[in-house]
């Protein structure tokens, strides 16, 4: 039972949740913790880095209470959308 959880990266467990009838919980939290460590390696997203490159390319030029005003506004809010394949994308908020 060590060898198993150590190969998968598991370097500690509480056995009484083994026996709790918690399986599902287990099941859950570890599907949950394997979906967080796969978002994390694969999407790196900062929106700032995002406005600024977007205000470059376009030369337009806003003021700091600007930038503010439109962040809050149309990024703050942005939203994933998923589609029946699974693909996903961002929505900014446009009104």
């Amino acid at each position: 039972m060590k060898a198993a959880l150590a190969d998968s990266g598991i370097f500690y467990c509480y056995l009484d949740d083994f026996y709790s009838g918690n399986a599902e919980d287990i099941k859950l939290n570890a599907l949950f913790q394997e979906m967080y460590r796969w978002i994390d390696d694969s999407i790196k997203l900062n929106v700032n880095e995002m406005l600024d490159a977007a205000l470059r390319n376009t030369r337009l030029e806003m003021s700091a209470a600007e930038r503010k005003q439109f962040y809050e506004k149309h990024i703050r809010n942005m939203s994933l959308v998923i589609d029946d394949d699974g693909n996903v994308s961002i929505e900014l908020k446009r009104k």
